[in-house]
């Protein structure tokens, strides 16, 4: 009897308003200890009808290098569906012929021999790394919508490279891409390509690009960072090491080639994305996972994710 007077009293002489009754299930919740004599007053104001006045809607920081993913989709639709109807892109069906061409000539950057900051390297590196997309159309809207793989720029003058299955599509019309500074052009040629290694270098259309050096591939434990789409997620910088290097097949009767497997992350949509060393040099290009599952037949229990990568020296055979 004490403790409920003496809690009546407490909440009484607390609440704002004192001449109001106190409801049954307040004086409850404060005996039981579920409520304090601070959360009684916002109960008791919100009973009585007081409510907070209105707020402005949330706005981004836009800080350096914050992107909108769903913007970045909106403009990625909307440029590559204006560049298919008005005839300024070339058909797929001519880009995957030109996949037989087995070399070509272009002039490759130095490399700078100053080691890189992440900061630095995605302030300098972030342009010359490519949105390769292809095109798609839902079962929900008459539009056409991009799919989304990674590549990145080997020259000024528009070549770039990307993975030979990025552009070995069928039921695409067409491939456009976007550089990291925004512009977006449709896919002019394909250069050379090879099957076996995964890898096709192709031409943009115009010029000015920001290319990216190549640069040797660096020992099991030397530091690498990856910038990527992953699932739509644009220009994500992620950052680990080289953990070993391991020879596989690709495809049936393609032989074998190496890969370079690395702990930085990636996912679907970074096919073709530049692995950095730590001189802002391309050492590999993303090319695959394989998930590891304690029970892998009913791919439960997954334990790690191996992420493999082609050397750069695969880019450099095309190139005479």
């Amino acid at each position: 009897m004490f403790c409920s007077k003496m809690t009546r009293f407490v909440l009484m002489f607390f609440c704002p308003f004192r001449s109001q009754r106190i409801p049954r299930w307040i004086v409850a919740l404060a005996m039981a200890g579920v409520v304090t004599v601070k959360d009684t007053r916002l109960l008791a104001q919100d009973k009585g009808g007081i409510r907070p006045g209105p707020v402005a809607p949330a706005q981004p920081l836009n800080l350096p290098g914050e992107v909108s993913d769903e913007r970045m989709e909106d403009l990625l639709d909307n440029a590559a569906e204006r560049l298919l109807k008005s005839g300024q892109t070339l058909k797929m069906s001519e880009l995957r012929g030109q996949l037989r061409r087995r070399s070509c000539s272009i002039r490759l950057p130095k490399l700078s021999a100053n080691k890189l900051s992440p900061a630095e390297l995605m302030a300098q590196a972030r342009a010359g790394v490519l949105v390769i997309g292809d095109l798609y159309k839902c079962k929900k809207c008459p539009r056409w919508h991009v799919g989304v793989s990674s590549g990145f720029m080997l020259t000024e003058a528009g070549a770039c490279v990307t993975c030979y299955r990025v552009v070995n599509v069928t039921d695409s019309p067409t491939l456009i891409a976007m550089t990291g500074d925004g512009r977006i052009v449709p896919v002019r040629e394909v250069l050379a390509a090879n099957p076996h290694t995964d890898v096709a270098i192709l031409r943009l259309d115009g010029a000015g690009y920001t290319p990216l050096p190549l640069d040797t591939e660096p020992a099991v434990g030397a530091p690498v960072r990856v910038l990527s789409h992953p699932d739509d997620h644009f220009f994500t910088l992620s950052e680990g090491i080289v953990s070993r290097y391991v020879s596989v097949s690709l495809e049936k009767n393609g032989g074998v080639v190496t890969m370079m497997a690395i702990t930085a992350d990636f996912g679907a949509g970074s096919s073709g994305a530049p692995v950095f060393n730590e001189r802002g040099g391309v050492a590999g290009m993303v090319n695959n996972t394989q998930s590891l599952y304690y029970d892998p037949k009913r791919g439960k229990d997954l334990q790690m994710v191996f992420k493999h990568c082609l050397p750069s020296q695969y880019i450099r055979e095309l190139i005479r």
